[in-house]
């Protein structure tokens, strides 16, 4: 009965306009609802990111990184599976969280290293909420009651487990380690992790849960930006999101996510937008670096054209100036750059068709 629920709530979901948590668009070249020359593409490039990334067992590596494997890179896997329309992979991406990292409790542990297994039991919320949204939509897709089943208890578990009050706002918290306790009274949050498109498939698989004003609340924490937002963040007394104690104060590889996760479902932030065109506009070689949120002091460069197709797309939002050609462009090198750079292609497909390359 659970799982019929899921399914019925999912479609109504699809089919309800109205509502503010709803499957809009931006899911289409997940569910395989693309032209087939478009489909033929995401499976030709899942293809390689396959041969590239992910091991015979269904674990998805991470080379520049040991070959370690995240709770995450499963998630962005299953995700990517959906695009190319191989549910096969899918199902050994899938299979390998299943039985090598996922917990008691329905949690992930975060980190699995070749030669040794789980390295670190503590979870990350991102990996769930990826894993658990490419479940609902696989067993949307596939019609598949197990997909749904275990997407369910995943989603339950965040719910119960990470979504709190903290500071006037309802937060998801990056993982249990983050919570407020009696030797560190604030939370520790991390922008990166707020994934809107996951939110309303959360909202139909465990609807006892707040998800809804994590969605809204996510947005109000962007709007509450005093400067760009950092890799990981606390709220100050003002309820800002400030720099979290003992964590760097920069603009990095987490946060570099935001502004995808935002267009991947159709949405801007004003504050983002402006902080980042502001400081990247004016580098002449197209350079998208990491940066001090305080001082705008710049941290080398970010490596991969991911990050660089994303600044394009906000900038053709802003301006209404297409893409360059060879930022569409990928080398298959880096697990993470090509997991962004195929999920924001895919943004485009869905949402941004005005911003394709001209030639």
């Amino acid at each position: 009965m659970r799982i019929l629920l899921a399914v019925v709530a999912i479609a109504a979901l699809c089919a309800a306009p109205a509502r503010s948590m709803q499957l809009n668009q931006s899911y289409m070249p997940y569910l395989g609802q693309l032209a087939p020359a478009e489909q033929r593409w995401f499976s030709a490039a899942f293809e390689i990111y396959r041969q590239a990334f992910i091991k015979p067992d269904g674990r998805v590596f991470d080379p520049q990184n040991g070959g370690i494997t995240h709770s995450e890179s499963q998630g962005y896997g299953m995700m990517l599976a959906l695009l190319g329309s191989d549910r096969t992979t899918f199902d050994q991406i899938w299979r390998f969280a299943k039985t090598k990292m996922q917990r008691a409790d329905k949690l992930f542990a975060w980190k699995w290293v070749p030669g040794r297994g789980i390295a670190d039991r503590n979870n990350a919320t991102d990996g769930e909420i990826l894993i658990a949204t490419a479940l609902g939509l696989a067993g949307m897709r596939w019609d598949n009651a197990e997909y749904l089943a275990e997407a369910t208890a995943i989603a339950e578990a965040v719910g119960k487990k990470l979504v709190i009050e903290y500071g006037g706002f309802t937060v998801l918290l990056p993982g249990e380690w983050a919570a407020p306790s009696r030797h560190e009274p604030n939370a520790t949050l991390n922008l990166s992790y707020y994934i809107p498109m996951t939110l309303p498939i959360m909202e139909a698989l465990a609807p006892d849960y707040a998800w809804e004003a994590v969605l809204e609340d996510g947005q109000r924490l962007l709007d509450a930006l005093i400067h760009p937002p950092s890799d990981w963040s606390t709220l100050n007394e003002y309820g800002e999101p400030v720099p979290a104690s003992g964590f760097p104060r920069r603009f990095s590889y987490d946060a570099v996510r935001i502004p995808l996760y935002l267009l991947q479902f159709g949405q801007t932030n004003d504050h983002v937008t402006r902080y980042l065109m502001g400081i990247w506009a004016d580098d002449d070689n197209r350079d998208i670096y990491p940066f001090d949120v305080y001082t705008l002091g710049r941290k080398d460069k970010f490596w991969g054209k991911s990050y660089l197709f994303t600044y394009e797309l906000m900038h053709c939002l802003e301006y209404d100036e297409p893409v360059a050609y060879d930022s569409v462009e990928m080398k298959m090198t880096n697990y993470f750059d090509t997991s962004l750079h195929l999920m924001a292609i895919a943004a485009m497909y869905a949402n941004y068709p005005e911003c394709f390359p001209k030639s």
